[in-house]
């Protein structure tokens, strides 16, 4: 018997193992080895978002004479634009 013939089931007693066929092995190490290419691929989807995300959150801050409002951009009011510039002047 060879120990890699063997694994140890999740939520099962300390140290009780069921033996696996060959095929079984080969397909969960097949397995193992997709699930980990997913994963390393959504991993590269989530940093792209991420500088994606801080990109066009950067872009809205320098584009400080807009606002959002109701899901709209649209001119600053006067009012908002002199409250804008004397903080920026702070």
């Amino acid at each position: 018997m060879n120990i890699n013939d063997f694994i140890i089931l999740p939520g099962s007693k300390t140290g009780t193992s069921v033996r696996l066929k060959a095929k079984t092995v080969r397909e969960l190490q097949l397995e193992k080895v997709q699930l980990e290419a997913e994963n390393k691929e959504m991993e590269k989807k989530l940093r792209q978002l991420q500088s994606n995300m801080s990109r066009e959150k950067e872009e809205r801050r320098k584009s400080s004479a807009y606002r959002w409002k109701s899901g709209r951009a649209g001119p600053m009011t006067i009012q908002a634009r002199v409250f804008s510039q004397s903080k920026e002047n702070k």
